[in-house]
């Protein structure tokens, strides 16, 4: 913590020593759930918002996630509010603007008074558990701090032991709940596609000759500059859709929007020309691969998107623990090779696609029956 962080703690938030009294469930009116991570840490952790609305009916839930991750938890049916702040990291704005937009966050934050505050996460983060404890809540949950970030334990007032090695991401988040007496089971992954977005993608679709009964095999062409293992080369990429449109595939290639003209140059020269699409919403994103039949994708967040609206996917993985990553409650059909991407080959991708045909047929199945 910094010189900076310490003293807003003493100004603004009073101090480290709280007495909360024992948890009384009764007295919980007001939640406020902190998870400050990435795209598929916080798909993850819906399921948990369901059982924490489950478990208290009429309390006024909200969540207080990152800029990067607001649109994969933005709508969901659990949350009364939602509280957005910008990482200086992501560079959206400046370090300065960024601090200024958190403390504003924080402040209607405090103003609501939460009673309870909740940090999902497997092991303590010093900037999650800050978020928490800047919010005052009377009873502030979070994996207790080990090591040179004991000194830090302060931020929990229930400290909640680390979940067991290889327990997938959405059990973890269901292990911090039995901290608070609830020992339920997890349902399903869930992120809300507005109507709207939904209606854009069938209006893009269509346009290009794609009526509702064409369910596509979406190719998500990613390339990753922070993992190097999670790379596979663009020949790759070109060849597996060059094949898929010769076995009559009806094929739609998805990028980032920041890879516009690299994916561009990688098809060129491919007949026919496959179909290409990007957006820069993630509900619209969701909405499209909704509609494919497969989903073809280099491992990491776009995977939980197909595995929350249970599109069959086909994932090039690299060396993330699959028992803790895994696609959960949705049909896939993992591709490894010796811990890097790269060194996946095209056969086994399609062996892989051949695999999960049954999968698809009934997926398919259950979307007509829709």
């Amino acid at each position: 913590m910094s010189f900076l962080s310490g003293l807003y703690n003493l100004l603004v938030l009073g101090g480290p020593k709280d007495q909360p009294g024992g948890f009384d469930p009764s007295a919980v009116k007001k939640i406020l759930v902190v998870r400050n991570d990435n795209i598929g840490d916080v798909i993850c952790t819906t399921p948990a918002l369901d059982a924490l609305r489950k478990a208290f009916p009429n309390a006024h839930i909200a969540a207080l996630v990152c800029t990067l991750a607001e649109e994969a938890i933005k709508g969901h049916r659990a949350l009364d509010e939602l509280y957005v702040y910008p990482k200086a990291k992501h560079k959206k704005y400046g370090k300065i603007e960024s601090l200024l937009r958190l403390a504003r966050v924080q402040s209607l934050i405090r103003k609501q008074k939460y009673d309870l505050a909740i940090s999902f996460r497997s092991s303590f983060s010093s900037s999650q558990a800050w978020l928490n404890y800047a919010s005052k809540a009377r009873w502030r949950v979070g994996p207790e701090a080990r090591g040179k970030r004991k000194k830090w334990g302060f931020y929990y007032n229930i400290p909640v032991d680390w979940p067991p090695e290889g327990m997938h991401e959405v059990k973890r988040c269901f292990y911090m709940l039995k901290a608070l007496g609830l020992d339920m089971e997890p349902g399903e992954l869930f992120v809300a596609i507005p109507p709207l977005s939904g209606e854009k993608v069938e209006t893009f679709l269509e346009k290009q000759g794609f009526d509702k009964a064409v369910e596509p095999v979406i190719v998500n062409i990613t390339r990753w500059a922070y993992r190097p293992d999670r790379l596979w080369p663009s020949e790759n990429y070109r060849d597996l859709v060059q094949q898929l449109i010769s076995r009559g595939e009806k094929v739609v290639v998805t990028h980032a929007p920041a890879d516009g003209e690299w994916v561009r140059e990688l098809l060129a020269g491919i007949e026919p020309v496959p179909l290409v699409y990007w957006s820069r919403s993630l509900k619209e994103f969701t909405a499209m691969i909704k509609r494919a039949s497969v989903f073809i994708t280099a491992e990491g967040g776009p995977m939980h998107l197909a595995a929350s609206v249970g599109t069959p996917q086909v994932i090039l993985w690299g060396r993330t623990k699959t028992d803790v990553w895994s696609p959960w409650q949705a049909p896939y059909s993992i591709v490894v090779n010796g811990g890097n991407v790269s060194d996946i080959r095209l056969d086994q991708v399609l062996n892989a696609l051949e695999s999960l045909a049954p999968k698809v047929e009934k997926h398919m199945r259950n979307t007509d029956e829709l």
